[in-house]
């Protein structure tokens, strides 16, 4: 369970990333914080419990592992998000409803 979402990227949130971060808050109770590269930083180095680190900076999500922090990047969460849309669109075509 987290206790905070840390969101550090260079990039523009997108609209699937911003869902994510709300499923993510929502199934871990947790709030989301969306920080520059020096708040990310300072909390990286306080070594917060309970934290998820977010970023596309891979200096940042090294570091960030190497404390012990969980991590994940934009790419890969974008990544998993279209393989289970996908899953999902191939379960619907499976789907056969026969009326009575």
């Amino acid at each position: 369970m987290y206790s905070k979402i840390v969101l550090c990227i260079s990039e523009i949130e997108d609209e699937v990333l911003t869902k994510q971060l709300g499923m993510l808050s929502e199934r871990h109770h947790a709030d989301v914080e969306r920080v520059d590269a020096g708040k990310a930083t300072r909390i990286i180095a306080d070594c917060e419990p309970g934290v998820l680190f977010i970023s596309d900076d891979k200096a940042l999500l090294s570091e960030a592992r190497s404390k012990g922090i969980a991590t994940n990047d934009p790419a890969s969460m974008k990544e998993s998000y279209d393989k289970a849309m996908e899953m999902l669109k191939t379960l619907g075509k499976g789907h056969i409803c026969t009326e009575a």
